[in-house]
């Protein structure tokens, strides 16, 4: 039997007071025991569908930008010149644990959820009718360029091109990303256009 408060709705509402929880929270070793709980209920779920490099290489990604943050954070300049932060290294620590806790929470509570899914639950929340309308359309367009990326990358490797640490991996990554952006431009404009001929107007309430 499914019970509707597990409904995708009620997910998204729970996950937006947790994440307001947890973004309270001061004390590391809290946070770090709450990390630990949150980590070993993904990875039993993970484990039945053996997806752990998918989820693995999205939470490397976040752990680089952790990365970046500890390091313009952990030090500052002082009067000796260069020395350490400690309230700097205080703040990264809560920061990286609670974004590690956020993603853990969005993996859990959104297990299952498909992007057709999502867009249903966020026509069910008790928010406006634009502002639901720019979500839905967030949402699914950021999955059309997800798909025009893979596209992209199988077209690269289909004519041998293979990701290393040079000035050509450098140069056909940013030609990647212009080329996103402008087929985001692009598809854009065509969603403003079929919004205004079906009456979609954003400076007016209906």
């Amino acid at each position: 039997m499914k019970l509707p408060f597990f409904s995708p709705h009620f997910r998204l509402i729970f996950l937006f007071f947790w994440g307001l929880f947890i973004s309270t929270l001061q004390q590391p070793t809290l946070l770090i025991f709450l990390n630990m709980g949150l980590f070993f209920g993904l990875a039993w779920l993970i484990q039945s569908e053996r997806k752990w490099r998918y989820y693995v290489k999205r939470w490397g990604i976040l752990q680089l930008f952790n990365l970046f943050m500890w390091l313009t954070m952990s030090w500052r300049l002082g009067e000796s010149g260069i020395e350490w932060n400690t309230q700097g290294i205080h703040t990264a620590l809560l920061i990286s644990l609670r974004m590690n806790a956020l993603l853990f929470s969005v993996w859990l509570l959104l297990w299952k959820i498909s992007d057709s899914l999502l867009v249903q639950a966020l026509a069910k929340l008790p928010l406006p009718r634009k502002l639901i309308s720019l979500l839905v359309l967030t949402v699914r367009y950021i999955a059309l360029l997800g798909e025009l990326q893979q596209k992209m990358d199988m077209a690269m490797r289909a004519r041998g091109y293979q990701a290393k640490f040079n000035w050509r991996t450098m140069q056909y990554t940013s030609q990647q990303v212009a080329l996103l952006l402008i087929k985001a431009m692009a598809k854009a404009e065509m969603a403003e256009y079929a919004l205004k001929s079906r009456g979609f107007l954003a400076d007016k309430e209906k």
